[in-house]
């Protein structure tokens, strides 16, 4: 096939570059000259070299001329590198081209990696369509919804320019906003970055407040998409200290339980040996530790950015502390302080507000208790060393979960009261919540031997009663310092 190319100038838009192929006329800006100039020579060498900065424009000439097999070759480059970092890229000339299978992979791509794919630059640059095409999916890889609204408002945050905005209602329409907490439903409602691009977004946020409780009946206009998202819950977040270092490191993964033998690396940063962590939405507290004295330093990550800062710092320093989320707060107790003494007092954290409150001391100092917290806001202490012996205390204290109530925390009196201890004195052990009770396991004993055995309380149903313990089958190996988690009605054992 063959075609004249002439090089126009002197025009007011700059030159530009005419292609004729019989009585058809094309205009192309200098930019695409490069790209004709690559089929010239494809034309006479039958050899064709394919790069990022001329991919666009050989597509653009090969749609324009008919040239299916150089289409094809286009379309070869843009799946060899189609990664999260030139995803946006490779999605716009998909689209440019009407290339439909690089379009649908695309979209599958960016909703499989959803949670990876935000904290990249290529994200900030996604167009407003693509955004929409991949939160409308009810499989899109989030953990809850908050992860999609703070999507959005980092995505409008990083926008040069209002050009393109228009369908802005539309993306917000794919938020399910009845699964949203109210801490993202206030950060994306004070966006000014939104407000800004959709100026009656204060009236659709009331539209959706409203149809919140209507989103489950089919029969009533919902502002928003009411099909439900089949949320991530298999994936959790471990993070791991390695103290081989001169400098201790935290690594944070993603660990898919239906694949025990996989776990993805998504960040490290500098740690604090023998701290506490804390999961509290999106984000994860950390708290205490040493490096190289005992620490009141206390640290928030957040898993959508990858990014830490520092929070308000307790009233003491603490290592080998015991720390739980209940409800808008967490709780510390315990550990030992920079002159290693054992504690006995418990501060009260609250993220929402970054403050931390003063709460009645146990009457006995101990490091390494096991702590677990119920929905009702009793939170529980178990087992932990006071330097002299090893504990089977139990302990239990109640605690408002609502951050409003904040300032009823800690007037019980008494504050903290014994229940049952454990059948076998524990530290270093670790704790979770299975359908109402408490399963302690592992950790170390009295005789300083690592434990394999696992036990569960029932708690009491009234203020008089004192619960009951059970010991159940033992794990695998012995375990202490580790995490015992609760997921789909099983229990899983993380760590040493």
């Amino acid at each position: 096939m063959s075609f004249y190319v002439i090089v126009q100038k002197g025009s007011s838009c700059g030159p530009t570059l005419a292609c004729f192929q019989r009585s058809h006329i094309f205009t192309y800006t200098l930019t695409t000259g490069r790209a004709a100039l690559a089929i010239i020579d494809y034309a006479y060498t039958g050899k064709l070299e394919i790069a990022m900065d001329t991919v666009e424009g050989i597509l653009c000439l090969a749609n324009d001329l008919m040239l299916g097999t150089v289409s094809k070759w286009c379309e070869e480059f843009l799946y060899s590198i189609l990664n999260l970092d030139h995803i946006h890229f490779v999605w716009d000339l998909a689209r440019m081209g009407n290339l439909s299978s690089l379009i649908r992979d695309c979209i599958r791509k960016m909703q499989e990696t959803f949670q990876d794919f935000i904290c990249r630059d290529s994200f900030a640059k996604l167009s407003l369509d693509a955004l929409i095409q991949v939160v409308q999916s009810e499989s899109l890889n989030v953990q809850t919804e908050d992860q999609v609204v703070l999507a959005i408002s980092q995505w409008t945050g990083s926008l040069k320019h209002t050009d393109g905005t228009e369908r802005l209602p539309d993306l917000l329409r794919e938020v399910r906003w009845n699964a949203v907490s109210n801490e993202a439903w206030q950060r994306i409602a004070g966006d000014e970055n939104v407000i800004k691009l959709f100026p009656h977004f204060s009236d659709y946020m009331k539209a959706c407040k409203a149809g919140c409780g209507k989103a489950n009946d089919p029969l009533i206009p919902c502002p928003f998409n009411r099909k439900a998202r089949c949320y991530n819950k298999n994936i959790t977040l471990l993070i791991g200290l390695d103290n081989h270092q001169n400098q201790p490191e935290y690594t944070f993964a993603l660990h898919d339980v239906s694949k025990p033998r996989e776990s993805k690396i998504i960040c490290k940063m500098p740690g604090r040996k023998y701290a506490s962590a804390v999961a509290f939405r999106d984000k994860v507290v950390i708290i205490g530790g040493y490096k190289p004295r005992a620490s009141n330093t206390v640290m928030i990550f957040d898993l959508p950015t990858r990014r830490s800062k520092p929070a308000a710092p307790m009233k003491f320093s603490r290592t080998e502390c015991s720390a739980v989320r209940c409800g808008d707060f967490i709780i510390v107790f315990g550990g030992k302080d920079h002159y290693w003494n054992h504690h006995a007092s418990c501060e009260l954290f609250r993220p929402l507000k970054n403050e931390w409150k003063q709460l009645p001391s146990s009457q006995t100092a101990r490091r390494g208790a096991a702590m677990v917290s119920l929905e009702d806001g009793r939170v529980l202490l178990l087992g932990g060393d006071t330097g002299d012996t090893i504990l089977t205390l139990v302990e239990c204290a109640t605690l408002p979960t609502d951050d409003w109530r904040a300032n009823t925390a800690g007037t019980y009196n008494p504050f903290w009261r014994r229940l049952t201890p454990m059948h076998e004195a524990r530290m270093a052990a670790s704790a979770c919540v299975l359908n109402g009770r408490i399963f302690v396991a592992g950790g170390v004993s009295r005789h300083n031997e690592i434990l394999q055995s696992v036990e569960y309380f029932v708690p009491p149903k009234d203020e008089k009663a004192i619960g009951f313990w059970t010991v159940v089958q033992w794990m695998n190996q012995k375990r202490d310092t580790f995490t015992l988690l609760a997921l789909e009605n099983r229990l899983y054992a993380f760590g040493r």
